[in-house]
């Protein structure tokens, strides 16, 4: 099967720990409407199957995206970083031709851009610090 996204090796291994503390099944990625260029993204744990999602293994982790993602994740790439602060992850997203400062939210052609007319900024605010990414 064709990869979807690409993880590097380090939010790999970010991810791989983190679904391990939970006990989980692995980690759904899929976007929602709002942030401050009108999509953002999510990253879930997840503890049930939906037989909808795609499912693609990346080593030992299990990866489900949700179908309507596809289309706006399709040949992103995801990392995490660490710094003084802690750590986030981080998304290289080809089909992103708008992002937020804090890189959680993003505007894609075709996406309805519900939020970005309240946050057009492109500066990041208290909306989009309440990302429900890991």
């Amino acid at each position: 099967m064709e990869k979807i996204i690409n993880i590097t090796e380090s939010a790999l291994n970010f991810f791989k720990k983190s679904v391990s503390d939970e006990e989980c099944l692995g980690i759904r990625i899929d976007v929602a409407s709002g942030g401050c260029q009108g999509m953002s993204y999510s990253i879930d744990f997840v503890t049930q199957i939906d037989d909808a999602d795609i499912f693609m293994a990346e080593e030992d982790l299990n990866v489900y995206i949700a179908p309507r993602a596809t289309i706006f994740v399709a040949g992103m790439t995801v990392d995490y970083a660490k710094n003084a602060m802690g750590g986030s992850v981080i998304f290289e997203n080809p089909n992103a031709y708008q992002t937020c400062s804090c890189g959680r939210s993003f505007h894609a052609e075709g996406a309805e851009n519900s939020h970005a007319e309240f946050c057009n900024t492109g500066s990041c605010g208290s909306f989009c610090g309440k990302s429900d990414v890991l």
